[in-house]
């Protein structure tokens, strides 16, 4: 895996819709105040990621794709759900650490898009992919990790930080897995 041409063809997805990232990941954020409407809302995040990797244009609204592609809404909250659990598990038993567990779901939200699967099949495929690329898995992770402790630092740069690493982490599967083209897409 090239770390450079990742982090270059991410900054690049993102500057060709900067407006669209920065506004979507705004209202992902502001509307995960809701709790139910975390998992979807990420889930259009990941959704205007791919829409920026096979060239088209990102729109505000791709945001909302959770609440419109059939099944998603649900699909997207068995991988969140599971998440959570390994998150907090991860936390309970070794404290601050086991912030790191999410590692281990850092492909499932994108393969759910990319490939249009069910909850399920999408964590399969993640865990599937960690362990056949398990050094790739920890330096990409490890690098938007980084980035977005850093853009948290300053509320703003999560605005930008935050998009530019769910490119980075579905360019990343998308690579992986071999898949040129992403699954469909809904029409906007």
């Amino acid at each position: 895996m090239e770390i450079e041409k990742l982090l270059k063809d991410s900054w690049e997805i993102f500057q060709k819709n900067i407006v669209a990232f920065i506004i979507g990941t705004l209202i992902a954020g502001i509307g995960s105040i809701l709790i139910v409407t975390i998992a979807p809302l990420f889930y259009g995040v990941t959704y205007m990621a791919v829409k920026g990797i096979k060239g088209e244009k990102v729109e505000i609204s791709d945001v909302f794709a959770g609440f419109k592609v059939p099944g998603a809404f649900v699909q997207s909250w068995i991988v969140v759900i599971v998440y959570l659990v390994l998150m907090i598990a991860g936390s309970m038993l070794l404290g601050r650490i086991g912030g790191i567990i999410g590692i281990l779901l850092i492909y499932a939200l994108p393969l759910l898009v990319i490939r249009g699967y069910k909850g399920a099949d999408a964590l399969k495929e993640n865990f599937e992919l960690i362990q056949k690329y398990p050094a790739d898995t920890v330096i990409v992770f490890l690098i938007f990790f980084a980035l977005n402790f850093i853009g948290s630092l300053i509320v703003i740069g999560a605005l930008i930080t935050f998009p530019l690493s769910q490119i980075g982490y579905t360019l990343t599967a998308q690579n992986l897995t071999g898949s040129k083209q992403p699954a469909a897409l809904i029409e906007s």
